[in-house]
């Protein structure tokens, strides 16, 4: 689901989110000029308000209040009638909606509504016990024009009376700096107030965002051909750039000096720059050369190509912080975003955002599943979530991993989920559990409480709060319980925190292994008053978990030939026969290995040095399920040998635990090792 937020733009190419100011920075190409956009503006003015009666199979327009239309519009909702029982409320003409349920209709201000993340799925309106409409619900609608609506169902019916406000925010869109030449790509210090700029006509200039003029700019570095996406490392003082260019550069920028060390020759049109966080490797996307993006070792290894045969490939930006995956943007005539992830597989590359704006450039991801997309012309909204149903209940997940897949306490992302996680993966390390604070709170929990295992968490935490003077994210907050027994507040929908969802981080290594049950209570206040449904039923949310915080074992006996096994001081192995046999026993366990599905993988590489394993030997490389038991290898000194009269050899054992937090797999819990020896007549 796509809205389109500001149009009529210059090109705009780069784009950085500013988490602190809650607002996208970009730059636009053919008017060179800087950009912002906020992301909560105040309000214009009310559009529209009153009551009515919705008619069955009618559609209403929030802008004017009154029905008609078609599904092509005017109109934005459309009060569908199935058959004599199926009814659902559907968007149209490029609305979106969220039902809030049945909350104080006065209490949702335009601030509320423009932090809503909206949805193309209906709302189930059907007249039976499935009915999500009563009276009294409140849905929220982001109109085919871009403004925002709420509306209460007053009387439910297949002619149903409703109440609407519909708000006009001002507008998001601010110009900060002018008088550049042809920038393409900007990035920002942690502390937000300074910027680089790429200009296509070769420099690299930083510039302060209060004042971001080209005039107050001061030149970095110079000489580029063409310059494209930047990765700032702003510890080492170091920014990367690469050049649009056949053959084109990787060059690495001092930014003290200006100094400039090119790091790759060669490449053929890039346009699209990441580095690994541990400054091992480079991404980078070439629009020559079938639309392709490659890891580039940058210690000197063998290049790897990951995606190919992608249109016009642009701009890369992480999609989470475990770097296991990346949004690409595919220009004309694609219009597409796409999720490339890191190590090529079946389905790791995924086409998950069609029908963009013309051109897409790059990618900023406000939280995990809210995009924003600089398009040559405009900038679009987009939910990588849309068509996935939201959870049930207030409880939003662990991570990214929402509670209806995790199954039997294990993750199990659905294919069509865009974060994909091993199925049946375990929980540990630190936890963050999500909590739809804002819908809590309409629907009047003041409190909350979480229970691990029947125990009472007082976990504590920080985050960030918006300062509402300054409009930045600089207010630090410590997150505890209000008293003894637990009580954490809900946030108010007038205060915002950066970590919208947040609720709990706990720390699993305080937890027993194995399945234990979460529960998280809402109550009406501190003092133990449950919020109850609609029914009388205290409201809670509740589901098994699999904790597993252990290590996995890795080990290499020293290998034995013909029966005799060398000195560890030397390696060297003496054959007289090559029928004589290799034996190396070596252990990849994990204690979940006599599990059906056990909680770690290993992988086996026996190879000659310098050469890698032995290929005509498929014992040599072998990836699989862990076991309790020693693992056996075993072969021929001249299988192994193949034409050479004599080499040396490596022998690897790797063992990854599957133990994700929600977020990355918890690679701490890993274990390896490693042995040469040589074999000689």
């Amino acid at each position: 689901m796509i809205t389109k937020l500001v149009d009529n733009l210059g090109a705009a190419i780069g784009c950085r989110f500013l988490n602190k100011q809650n607002k996208l920075i970009f730059v636009e190409y053919s008017r060179g000029r800087i950009s912002v956009l906020d992301m909560i503006c105040p309000l214009d003015s009310v559009v529209s308000q009153g009551t009515t009666v919705l008619k069955g199979t009618w559609i209403f327009d929030c802008e004017t209040g009154s029905l008609g239309g078609d599904l092509s519009g005017p109109g934005d909702i459309w009060w569908e009638q199935i058959d004599n029982v199926k009814r659902q409320m559907v968007p149209v003409g490029g609305a979106s909606l969220i039902n809030l349920g049945k909350v104080n209709f006065a209490s949702i201000t335009p601030a509320i509504l423009q932090s809503l993340v909206y949805s193309n799925v209906p709302i189930p309106g059907n007249n039976d016990s499935t009915n999500q409409l009563v009276n009294n619900d409140v849905f929220a609608v982001r109109t085919r024009a871009g403004n925002v609506a709420k509306i209460r169902v007053v009387n439910y019916g297949y002619n149903m009376n409703i109440e609407w406000v519909t708000y006009k925010i001002a507008s998001p869109y601010h110009i900060i700096g002018t008088g550049y030449t042809t920038p393409e790509d900007i990035a920002i210090t942690r502390d937000e107030k300074t910027a680089y700029v790429t200009e296509r006509t070769g420099n690299l200039l930083k510039v302060a965002l209060n004042n971001a003029n080209r005039a107050a700019a001061t030149v970095v570095a110079t000489g580029m051909t063409a310059p494209q996406q930047i990765y700032l490392d702003e510890q080492r003082q170091q920014a990367y750039v690469v050049e649009y260019a056949n053959p084109g550069r990787l060059i690495r920028i001092d930014l003290n000096t200006g100094q400039k060390i090119v790091l790759l020759n060669g490449l053929n049109k890039a346009i699209g720059l990441l580095i690994s966080s541990d400054l091992a490797y480079a991404y980078i996307s070439e629009q020559s050369g079938g639309g392709r993006i490659t890891r580039y070792s940058l210690q000197g290894g063998a290049p790897l190509e990951i995606a190919s045969g992608l249109i016009n490939p642009f701009f890369l930006t992480w999609m989470d912080p475990s770097q296991t995956a990346m949004f690409v943007a595919e220009r004309d005539p694609a219009n597409r975003i796409t999720i490339v992830e890191t190590v090529p597989r079946s389905g790791s590359v995924r086409h998950v955002i069609n029908n963009v704006g013309m051109r897409p450039s790059s990618v900023a991801c406000i939280d995990s599943s809210q995009l924003l997309i600089c398009c040559d012309r405009e900038i679009d909204k987009a939910n990588l979530l849309s068509e996935i149903a939201p959870p049930i209940g207030l409880f939003k997940g662990i991570g990214l991993v929402p509670p209806h897949m995790i199954v039997q306490g294990k993750a199990d992302t659905k294919p069509e989920y865009p974060y994909q996680f091993p199925k049946d993966s375990p929980f540990g390390g630190k936890l963050s559990l999500q909590i739809n604070h804002m819908l809590a709170w309409l629907k009047g929990a003041r409190f909350y409480r979480v229970l691990v295992d029947g125990k009472i968490r007082r976990d504590t935490w920080s985050d960030f709060k918006l300062n509402t003077t300054s409009g930045k994210y600089d207010i630090l907050v410590n997150v505890a319980p209000v008293n003894q027994d637990g009580y954490y507040p809900i946030h108010d929908p007038n205060e915002y925190y950066k970590n919208t969802d947040l609720g709990m981080i706990i720390d699993s290594t305080t937890l027993k292994n194995g399945l234990l049950p979460f529960k998280i209570e809402y109550y009406t206040d501190n003092a133990g008053n449950a919020l109850k449904d609609s029914g009388g039923n205290a409201l809670i949310d509740s589901l098994p978990v699999m904790i597993d915080n252990n290590r996995c074992t890795a080990s290499i006996e020293m290998p034995i030939v013909g029966g005799v096994t060398a000195p560890k001081q030397c390696g060297m192995y003496k054959f007289t026969d090559k029928t004589q046999k290799v034996t190396i026993h070596y252990v990849a366990s994990h204690p979940s290995a006599s599990h059906p599905s056990p909680f770690a993988k290993y992988s086996w590489r026996l190879g000659k040095a310098g050469v890698g394993p032995v290929p005509s030997v498929p014992e040599c490389k072998v990836d699989g399920d862990v076991k309790l038991t020693p693992f056996t290898f075993e072969k021929e000194v001249g299988a192994l040998l193949e034409t050479c009269p004599s080499a040396a050899f490596y022998a690897h054992v790797y063992v990854s635990a599957m133990i994700i937090n929600g977020y990355s797999r918890q690679s701490q819990y890993d274990a390896s090792t490693i042995l040469a020896f040589a074999l000689t007549p």
